[in-house]
């Protein structure tokens, strides 16, 4: 408790020193408040599975972080540029990211990694060869996925991330081989992305995966934080070479490695120190920025284009919850026509944003109803996180696949509709998944096999 005491403390303090500085106030909150959930990230990683902490540091970088830089800035880009004042976009999105993560943590997370690596280890004593199996079938799918109608390839696509879901049980394993197969997995993945050109899942999995990695290699706060410099800077370097890497291996028809190109690409921008120039930064907060999407609704919703008063809301649970062979003709999942009508933007064929949910609460139902909306939102996903720490006592391990479910949730740029149809078939898939692996191994509920200790610490709360 000391130590979460001590980063409250130092967030209330840069918080009273931004706003001391001259910045307005709900500016200063979100910027304090984003060095709260970043520190208390970081302290969590090894220690629980800090999905829930995830995901709000992403909604603050992106919809208070990059507005903030974005505000600040002499020069705009010509589209992706704020359209509200400070003043009024602060006054929303902070007080929605904060009553988002109030609503999470009225259902407290009581699992510790712990207890997590206890059950793994229960479960590899029995199954050694397990994670083997679970890492050999998430490489085989996606070579299996073309025999298969296509209306399969979200079901495909998430059993293609078996293999992450194996590794993790591996490097919690006594195995001699799982740094080596783990070391493997991780570079097939990087050149696997860059001959794709893309990267956002690996960056994912890449913050996903590092909890567990905190714990085995027993991090410490500064070891976690130095990752997390790394991370970012190998991030910046991705979003700096990605858009010409892309036009000089696709529409160049480069017939090298793709993947000394890219290297060699981002060797360039080091050596040059152009992603230190004023464009490059630009460009970067061009990507960490999602606050103008949110800022162009809050623009042009309701002046030019009314409330839509939850029906985006209702349109969302009918496209996650019934099937499409009995509404073919329901309204698919996804940004274009909601960013279009509730923008006002347009968007080039083959490009799709989304509106985020502090985007969508706004263009339903205005600030206090978007506020209130974030709130519940948070509430449900603090609800359905519990709701997954119970259901692991009658399939053990279940929390190591909660990646695999939340793996669109965490992002900070989707609409409501996309996170409830990933959040509800993912579901679906993995607890398929887990009861079938539950009868071959016959594995017994973990409450059979609790001690006092641990009983009572699930009870109590970390």
């Amino acid at each position: 408790m000391f130590r979460y005491r001590t980063i409250m403390i130092i967030s209330t303090l840069g918080t009273l020193l931004i706003w001391v500085s001259g910045q307005l106030f709900w500016t200063s909150v979100g910027l304090g408040f984003t060095l709260f959930i970043f520190l208390k990230l970081m302290m969590d990683m090894g220690k629980k599975i800090p999905i829930i902490e995830l995901m709000t540091t992403l909604a603050a970088l992106q919809w208070i972080v990059g507005p903030f830089i974005e505000y600040n800035k002499e020069i705009h880009h010509f589209k992706y540029f704020m359209y509200v004042e400070q003043g009024a976009f602060m006054a929303y999105v902070v007080p929605a990211v904060l009553v988002f993560w109030i609503g999470t943590r009225i259902f407290r997370s009581r699992t510790e990694l712990e207890d997590i690596n206890s059950e793994v280890n229960d479960l590899l004593d029995d199954n050694p060869f397990f994670p083997y199996i679970i890492i050999a079938a998430g490489a085989l799918v996606p070579y299996l996925a073309p025999l298969f109608p296509p209306a399969l390839g979200f079901v495909f696509y998430l059993l293609s991330t078996l293999k992450f879901i194996g590794i993790i049980y591996l490097i919690q394993s006594d195995s001699p081989f799982r740094w080596p197969i783990f070391w493997g997995l991780i570079l097939f993945t990087v050149i696997s992305s860059i001959s794709a050109g893309m990267f956002h899942d690996l960056l994912l999995w890449a913050m996903l995966l590092f909890t567990f990695l905190a714990k085995e290699w027993n991090l410490k706060l500064t070891g976690k934080l130095t990752f997390a410099v790394i991370g970012i800077l190998m991030a910046i370097t991705i979003q700096g070479v990605k858009l010409e890497y892309r036009y000089a291996a696709w529409m160049g028809n480069y017939e090298g490695s793709k993947a000394m190109l890219f290297l060699s690409m981002a060797a360039d921008e080091w050596r040059t120190g152009e992603i230190f120039m004023p464009s490059y930064e630009i460009d970067m907060n061009v990507r960490l920025n999602q606050g103008w999407i949110i800022s162009s609704i809050m623009y042009n919703v309701p002046q030019y284009e009314p409330f839509a008063k939850g029906n985006t809301i209702k349109d969302g649970i009918a496209t996650s919850v019934i099937p499409r062979v009995l509404a073919p003709h329901k309204k698919r999942a996804g940004g274009r026509e909601n960013f279009r009508q509730f923008t006002g933007l347009s968007l080039s064929e083959g490009t799709s944003m989304g509106i985020s949910m502090a985007g969508e609460g706004w263009a339903n139902f205005g600030w206090l109803g978007g506020i209130v909306f974030m709130f519940f939102w948070g509430l449900f996903i603090g609800w359905f996180w519990r709701l997954l720490e119970r259901l692991n006592r009658f399939f053990p391990t279940l929390l190591i696949w909660s990646p695999m479910l939340f793996l669109q949730v965490v992002k900070a740029e989707t609409e409501f509709g996309v996170v409830l149809n990933h959040l509800i078939k993912a579901t679906v898939v993995v607890l398929g998944l887990v009861m079938l692996i539950k009868w071959i191994w016959e594995l017994k509920p973990v409450f059979e096999k609790e001690t006092p200790d641990t009983l009572t610490r699930r009870e109590n709360g970390s």
